[in-house]
């Protein structure tokens, strides 16, 4: 009897214990918006539009309480669950074991043991990614989206595509509860939404404690090259950054790419290497010192040894061109050895907690420059960075796509939120050939509702969402000659049994036409009004797509390539 051998269940779940954090004393904006939430009636979606530091992240703590003292259960989105570790942090910190992490970076072990916790019905906080939408909770009480404008909450790369945001809103139809759309710069779609009923429009127009926005400064680098600087930092940054460490501060770097250059060109003969499965150009990739130099696609992830000589005509003479995370982080210790730098993009976070344990090595202050792409404008909430340096602002603006506009802006809003958090004052520098665009003009005067205004009267000229609706038709396969019978056929079909309602564009090759050795076509329908029910509608077109041809249907698509 002093030995019992018995089943005993261990589930493999989080378990980070840290110290417990209490609700916090709101601000004037908090409580109407808490007050507001408190009142929703089931089914109904609200937009909590706060300005980056403005507390949004305390107000869902405080509406979530009540919903688990009822015995419900809530679920939060996040667009990468890797990327905002803070988040999950704080809410641990105020709700404990009762907190529960979805998402496709744990094991099969692990989600399967959390699937299983949301079947028991107690009282619980999810906190996922776009796919946890679908996670069965019993009893769901509240659904929130964080930066409900982040295209990750769009499903593009499997079908069936969705978009995260109205699964949450069919969801909270089915269990008549609310959802909370919270950011700093919400969707064009969500913010003519809110506009239509004032009520649930909830706002939070200042920072905490009514601590100031960052001050930006636009650089002109066209001026900085008449001048002889040909450095990737101009003088202001340079400046800035002179002072950092002498001021106990840290600084944000933001690139548009990662890896060292965008392309490799001989300068003989303009030869530019590229990727023989996509159709694009090989971007280099610094390793370490006296190391091989390697060549990469990011499309298909294709990687080859640097040439030493140029494979069309000889020459020696070949030259890295763009700017990458890897080559600003070099520049930088070279001109700045006192600084220590810190590269945080995908290449650096590959591991699963790679993304947590080199914010806590910043936040630390082991390091005095973040040097990142678009993962450093997703939760970051650092009180030492006061200086946020956006290297080319020009990468962002210059797409083939309607939505260009809106996501430069809310990505350079979003990442320069990022300065000023704290005590001291934040200045973000913008580093750009065309200061004189609508966008950066509207970040720098942190003027959000100036430019949806000039952008939704663009958005209806041209009958774009949210005003339109578009159906974007995508073909692939292995055979060029294939896919694009297969898109001439149904652009055909299109054409002679849709209504006058529609405008059908294509069909036509996709911006990069073969990625991982399959080509692609496109068609893209757009539809005045109200939006169809194409499941009828688009059913028979799969007869006219020859074998081995695929295609898959993106109803108003995020991207268009």
């Amino acid at each position: 009897g002093y030995v019992v051998i018995e089943d005993r269940e261990f589930l493999r779940l989080s378990s980070a214990i840290m110290s417990r954090d209490q609700p916090k004393t709101l601000t004037s904006s908090q409580k109407q918006a808490l007050e507001a939430i408190q009142t929703l009636k089931g089914g109904e979606s609200v937009l909590l539009h706060g300005v980056t530091g403005s507390g949004k992240t305390e107000v869902y703590l405080q509406a979530i309480a009540p919903v688990l003292a009822a015995g419900k259960s809530a679920l939060v989105l996040v667009p990468e669950i890797g990327l905002t570790p803070q988040l999950t942090d704080r809410f641990v910190a105020r709700f404990g074991d009762r907190v529960y992490v979805y998402h496709s970076a744990l094991s099969e072990g692990e989600r399967y043991d959390t699937w299983r916790q949301m079947l028991t019905g107690t009282p619980q906080v999810i906190i996922g990614t776009r796919s946890a939408i679908f996670a069965p909770l019993p009893h769901l009480g509240m659904i929130i989206l964080d930066e409900e404008h982040d295209s990750s909450f769009k499903q593009t790369q499997l079908l069936p595509t969705y978009h995260a945001r109205t699964v949450a809103k069919w969801r909270s139809q089915l269990n008549h509860c609310p959802v909370i759309l919270g950011s700093a710069t919400p969707s064009l779609e969500t913010w003519l939404e809110s506009q239509a009923n004032p009520r649930l429009y909830l706002s939070l127009p200042d920072r905490i404690q009514n601590r100031p926005l960052p001050r930006v400064e636009i650089v002109d680098m066209r001026r900085e090259l008449q001048r002889g600087n040909r450095s990737l930092f101009s003088q202001s940054l340079r400046s800035s950054l002179d002072t950092l460490r002498d001021k106990g501060e840290q600084a944000i770097l933001f690139v548009s790419r990662r890896g060292h250059s965008t392309f490799v060109s001989c300068r003989s003969c303009g030869y530019v290497l590229e990727c023989p499965h996509c159709d694009v150009s090989l971007s280099y990739h610094h390793t370490e010192p006296g190391a091989q130099e390697l060549l990469r696609c990011h499309y298909c992830n294709y990687g080859r040894i640097h040439p030493k000589q140029c494979p069309e005509c000889g020459s020696p003479y070949l030259k890295f061109f763009g700017t990458g995370t890897q080559r600003v982080t070099q520049e930088l210790t070279k001109e700045f050895p006192d600084l220590r730098c810190l590269r945080f993009d995908s290449d650096t976070t590959r591991n699963k907690n790679a993304p947590r344990e080199l914010l806590k090595l910043f936040t630390d202050g082991e390091f005095d420059v973040l040097v990142g792409t678009q993962m450093l404008t997703k939760g970051l909430d650092i009180e030492r960075v006061t200086l946020v340096g956006i290297m080319a602002a020009d990468g962002l603006l210059y797409h083939s796509d309607y939505r260009a506009s809106e996501r430069a802006f809310q990505t350079l809003t979003q990442v320069a939120g990022r300065a000023g958090r704290g005590e001291r004052e934040g200045k973000v520098i913008i580093q750009t050939y065309t200061p004189e665009h609508p966008v950066i003009r509207a970040v720098q005067t942190h003027d959000y509702e100036g430019f949806v205004e000039t952008e939704l009267m663009q958005r209806e000229s041209l009958n774009y969402p949210p005003y339109g609706s578009l159906v974007l038709i995508r073909f692939s396969g292995l055979d060029g000659e294939a896919v694009q019978k297969s898109a001439e056929n149904v652009a055909e079909e299109c054409v002679n049994n849709l209504g006058s309602d529609w405008d059908i564009l294509g069909p036509a090759p996709a911006t990069i036409m073969r990625v991982a050795n399959r080509y692609r076509w496109q068609i893209l329908l757009k539809l005045s009004g109200e939006k169809a029910d194409i499941g009828d509608l688009f059913r028979p077109l799969k007869s006219l797509v020859l074998p081995k041809v695929s295609m898959a249907i993106d109803v108003d698509p995020l991207t268009i390539e």
